[in-house]
């Protein structure tokens, strides 16, 4: 939306050069020139400001890396000045900052940003729009209008409040309770133990390596390769890594931890699987088995519909998955969500139930738990192990543990007695 003209209501160093250039005093400070400056040649010029003398420093690196961002989504827009911004504008701004927290706060998603990441852009944004309204480039601070700020998501006084994690307790209750479970089936069925081995498998991949549910589970809505749920090609039990696919749409190696190996080495072994292609969660879905079974015989083997229900009649379906090395789809992202319900109920895991809660472990919550224990401890290694590519996207997640070792370090300096006579 174009603004129409504004006299500045701030005499500023701005409105005093453009003072001496025009003889109309009613065009002192005026943001409507032909010669308005763009918003990326004043960015420069904030940023210079913002340095301190200090090129390196990691404000300048941060905002100038959110504002290009910024201005890049105006430009999509057709926005390119000063004269053209207004509330409305920043309100849409703040809207699409909802629209990628949402996405964030979806579990089947993989795009989005934390609350707290929006308001870090918003803010840095509004810290921009202040100095310019200092300068006399625009008439006020539109990020800090009514609307705009109203169309922003609710502020997150802690991932802890809004957001589940598994906490070390329900980590290992759960651990627990799979192991125990999956130890009495193979010593009483043997190789017949597969669902028990595979939920302990399950559990210990999610629970030891940081992945997100997408990235080993099969979408629903997302036909890419990498979103079919992991194979057993992408497992290097030496290696201790999983490859799949990050959020940045790019292969990546997904550490798997030292403690989750037996379990996905000895469910391996009991389930068998034919190929490196099979997946290392196979659905158990009836219905999906059987279509895949016949559209394999069908397409692939040529054979005809009543042969194809006769065999289906008299065979087993993993008998004649594994004969025709017919690949099963992998368990879904619901699917998954379905066992840990079933589970955390079995096991009695204390998990507030709905409204309070969504009263079982969730999948995301599993890698947000092992998150904040490794940055307990080192935040460079829980930035490796969740694979950020950056250790402020890492502190940005896990803000509320500065606050309160910062808190504690604050309160024991308070109490330390006074050198003073």
């Amino acid at each position: 939306m174009i603004r129409p003209e504004v006299t500045s209501r701030f005499t500023t160093p701005y409105a005093l050069s453009q003072a001496n250039s025009m003889s109309d005093p009613q065009t002192q400070g005026s943001t409507a020139s032909s010669d308005s400056p763009s918003l990326q040649e004043r960015l420069t010029q904030f940023l210079t400001a913002k340095s301190k003398g200090d090129e390196s420093g990691n404000y300048r690196r941060n905002a100038k890396r959110v504002i290009t961002r910024w201005i890049d989504w105006l430009d999509q827009r057709d926005i390119d000045d000063f004269e053209q911004l207004d509330e409305t504008v920043l309100a849409h701004y703040a809207e699409y900052l909802r629209r990628r927290v949402a996405a964030k706060e979806s579990e089947t998603t993989d795009g989005g940003i934390a609350r707290s990441t929006a308001w870090t852009y918003y803010n840095t944004i509004s810290a921009f729009l202040g100095w310019a309204s200092k300068w006399g480039y625009i008439q006020e601070n539109y990020a800090r209008a009514g609307l705009a700020q109203e169309s922003m998501p609710e502020r997150s006084t802690s991932q802890q409040t809004d957001q589940q994690f598994w906490t070390p307790e329900q980590r290992e209750q759960i651990l627990n309770y799979v192991d125990k479970r999956a130890h009495d089936a193979i010593e009483g069925k043997g190789l017949d133990a597969e669902v028990e081995a595979r939920d302990r498998a399950l559990v210990a991949v999610l629970a030891f390596t940081g992945v997100r549910g997408s990235e080993i589970f099969r979408s629903e809505h997302d036909n890419r390769i990498g979103r079919q749920g992991i194979r057993w090609r992408d497992v290097d039990l030496d290696e201790q890594t999983i490859s799949v696919l990050g959020k940045n749409q790019q292969r990546q190696s997904a550490w798997l931890l030292e403690q989750a190996i037996p379990a996905v080495e000895r469910y391996r072994t009991i389930s068998n699987p034919p190929t490196d292609e099979w997946p290392v969660f196979p659905t158990r879905h009836a219905p999906s088995l059987y279509e895949s079974a016949r559209s394999h015989l069908r397409e692939v083997e040529g054979k005809d519909e009543e042969s194809i229900e006769t065999m289906l009649e008299e065979g087993s379906i993993d008998g004649i998955l594994r004969e025709y090395q017919i690949t099963p789809p992998a368990i879904t992202t619901t699917g998954a969500r379905s066992v840990m319900k079933r589970l955390c109920e079995a096991a009695e895991i204390d998990v507030c139930t709905p409204p309070e809660g969504p009263g079982y472990l969730q999948l995301h919550g599993a890698r947000r738990g092992i998150g904040d224990t490794f940055y307990r401890m080192d935040r460079g290694t829980a930035q490796d192990l969740l694979r950020h590519q950056s250790l402020e996207t890492t502190k940005d997640h896990y803000s509320h543990i500065d606050a309160t070792e910062g808190a504690k370090r604050a309160s024991e300096m308070l109490d330390q007695p006074s050198n003073e006579d």
